[in-house]
């Protein structure tokens, strides 16, 4: 997994100590999911996780909690490509709002 894209927007501060929510637009060679047992799609993902960042001896530390955000595939995609990734950064826009109520109402968080 290659990000493409990575941006943080701040949350208000709450009980489960989430500081963030991180959005990352990614490529994802596919394949077998271990996980699910599912063949996983080729292309390019948009993913929102709620995230803790500090910042400890000049190093920032992230951690999250396994299986708590959302991701969805942006671009279906044969090959990796500079016109797909164009293409896949465009239409994330329109999903990314949808992914990030999403995971505020199911965490019970509001952004600051």
């Amino acid at each position: 997994m290659e990000d493409i894209r990575k941006e943080y927007l701040p949350v208000k501060e709450n009980t489960s100590g989430t500081t963030h929510l991180r959005i990352a637009i990614y490529y994802d060679l596919g394949g077998y999911d271990f996980c699910s047992y599912t063949q996983k799609p080729r292309g390019y993902y948009l993913a929102v996780t709620p995230v803790h960042r500090e910042k400890r001896n000049g190093c920032t530390m992230e951690s999250f909690a396994a299986f708590s955000g959302y991701k969805s595939i942006i671009k279906a995609v044969a090959r990796k490509s500079r016109k797909a990734e164009a293409e896949a950064l465009g239409a994330a826009e329109t999903i990314k709002t949808s992914l990030i109520n999403a995971v505020l109402n199911e965490n019970h968080l509001a952004l600051a």
